[in-house]
């Protein structure tokens, strides 16, 4: 049956694709790793919702929407060079390139971010090389990489890093931007003018960085060095899909803390779930020397990248839908 021959060429080709993963992180001496899935909390992250899970009276738990705090206590634990691969969890809606459930790979060595992007870069050109063999991919090194403030000036005329929240609303009110009201914190401002006014209007012929964004959206990136505004944190696009995201990590307890805090206190706002701080996450971190950077990938996305699919059904066996 046609479904079925379906079945197998998406089985194969994911089969492929994890194979090649695996043996470009071996080769560099990474330690493949698990974390629990299931977590006593979450990260208090705005954007971003867990799934919560009942064991009889017992709960609530959460699905970790990213194994990234166990694989930093395996940091903190001495751990150098650590990948992994698994399935993670978000409250999302069902569309082309969204799920609720879905496969990622991520990992963390010591270095900056711009360290890991000549890394991601390496990464995709192997696993492509992989799979598509001799066919033509357009991918061709080095990626380009877009300052995202430079981006904004150049493309809308606004420059969101130098204004408050009410400056940012009046900018986009005198241009005409709709879609706002005055509900909208700086942070869904942003994201509004980013998703209408930037991404469109960037190439999608070949895989490109945006590079530096804002510290309110990014709770455990390291700020960058003469402009608070700002983290060390980049975003691989391929086909006009955001497919990577890595940043060098913010190794600062206390800092760590009173972001969890302010994202608890946003939380809250939106009306949404608030989380109990992870105190051994966040001592964890005092624990680590030096520079570390983590990366995550979205492996379905990237198989659609590589494939050219524009669906995230094209990629995946049997997507659980609610």
């Amino acid at each position: 049956m046609a479904e079925d021959r379906a079945i197998q060429d998406i089985l194969k080709v994911r089969h492929e694709l994890l194979k090649a993963m695996r043996e470009y992180f071996y080769d560099l001496g990474y330690i493949e790793v698990e974390t629990a899935n299931l977590m006593r909390t979450a990260p208090p992250d705005p954007q971003i919702d867990p799934l919560a899970v009942f064991v009889e009276k017992s709960g609530p738990w959460h699905l970790h929407t990213s194994p990234e705090m166990g694989m930093k206590k395996l940091l903190a634990a001495g751990s150098e060079k650590i990948f992994q691969i698994c399935k993670v969890y978000r409250v999302e809606e069902f569309d082309e390139i969204h799920g609720i459930e879905f496969t990622m790979l991520e990992w963390y060595r010591k270095g900056g971010y711009r360290d890991m992007m000549q890394e991601v870069e390496a990464l995709v050109l192997f696993v492509a090389d992989r799979l598509l063999h001799d066919r033509r991919t357009g991918f061709t090194k080095p990626f380009r990489a877009y300052d995202l403030e430079s981006l904004f000036i150049e493309k809308t005329g606004i420059d969101p890093f130098v204004l408050d929240r009410d400056g940012l609303f009046r900018a986009l009110q005198t241009k005409g931007f709709a879609g706002i009201d005055d509900r909208d914190d700086w942070n869904s401002l942003f994201f509004k003018l980013f998703i209408q006014d930037i991404e469109p209007a960037m190439e999608s012929d070949a895989p490109y960085f945006v590079i530096d964004w804002p510290q309110s959206i990014s709770t455990m990136a390291k700020r960058k060095r003469g402009n608070p505004m700002k983290v060390e944190r980049f975003e691989l696009y391929i086909n006009g899909l955001e497919v990577a995201n890595g940043y060098t990590e913010l190794l600062d307890s206390e800092e760590q803390r009173a972001r969890f805090l302010a994202d608890n206190q946003e939380r809250a706002r939106l009306g949404k779930d608030t989380f109990p701080i992870d105190e051994e996450f966040v001592g964890s971190l005092s624990g680590l020397d030096g520079v570390y950077t983590g990366v995550s990938v979205g492996v379905d996305r990237l198989l659609m990248a590589l494939l050219g699919k524009t669906r995230i059904d094209d990629v995946m066996v049997n997507r659980f839908r609610a």
